[in-house]
């Protein structure tokens, strides 16, 4: 059976994560937090600058591989909300209302930020002018891909599945991960930059393409390797 869906990775593989993004979704969070909570839109930027540098101590006794992976996420996402009004001076709201905001935060942060590859869009372009069917298979929720989408104007580019943690129901990308796309393996491909997914997407009986845009070990299970950028995968699917 011939391809018919892909599935693309977010950060590192569509967006470029190690600048471009942080900086934009500090500035929108503080944006969103001091029109709703008060104060500084800096102040609650240069909180979420302070969580992301501190990040592993959030996250040291939490295990996203085990069976409560998922658990393991979500409390992770409200440590770190509940850091934000600690490192501000504000006030914490209930543990419903915090609980409910870091589930929205990371749409609210990612929606005005465009931090795309220059290469993907042309790419995605011309994936769907040539039939296929595209989606997202992400570690992020669901939300987060929405807005991650929105902000780089592609969401329209998107008719496939959102393969998130939230409704795949475990974080790592294991075989299971894949599956929950309800998608036929024989006709589906995914494209990751890490061996996690290359190996999730093999493990379901689905092609993979690993895209290297920087220093990584090279998956020896990737059915194709692009070096640099999108462009490559045009070829090997023959547009």
């Amino acid at each position: 059976m011939s391809i018919t869906h892909i599935l693309f990775d977010l950060h590192g593989t569509l967006v470029e994560s190690d600048h471009r993004l942080p900086a934009c979704y500090a500035t929108e969070l503080g944006k969103y937090m001091a029109g709703r909570f008060g104060g500084l839109v800096e102040q609650w930027s240069e909180a979420n600058r302070r969580v992301v540098a501190d990040w592993d101590s959030y996250y040291a006794d939490l295990d996203f591989t085990g069976d409560r992976g998922l658990d393991d996420m979500w409390e992770g996402m409200i440590r770190t909300t509940r850091a934000l009004f600690r490192l501000t001076g504000t006030a914490e709201p209930d543990l419903a209302t915090i609980t409910t905001l870091s589930r929205e935060l990371p749409y609210h942060a990612t929606r005005y930020c465009d931090a795309f590859h220059v290469d993907a869009r042309p790419t995605l372009e011309r994936l769907r002018a040539a039939g296929y069917s595209i989606g997202v298979a992400s570690h992020t929720t669901v939300a987060q891909a929405k807005g991650t989408l929105e902000g780089g104007r592609l969401e329209h580019l998107f008719d496939g599945p959102l393969v998130c943690s939230d409704v795949a129901g475990c974080f790592g990308k294991s075989a299971k991960f894949y599956r929950s796309s309800g998608l036929l393996p024989e006709s589906c491909l995914v494209v990751d930059d890490q061996a996690e997914g290359i190996n999730g997407a093999k493990a379901a009986g689905m092609r993979a393409v690993q895209i290297l845009r920087k220093a990584v070990r090279v998956h020896p299970q990737a059915d194709h390797v692009l070096h640099g950028d999108l462009g490559g995968l045009l070829n090997y699917l023959g547009l």
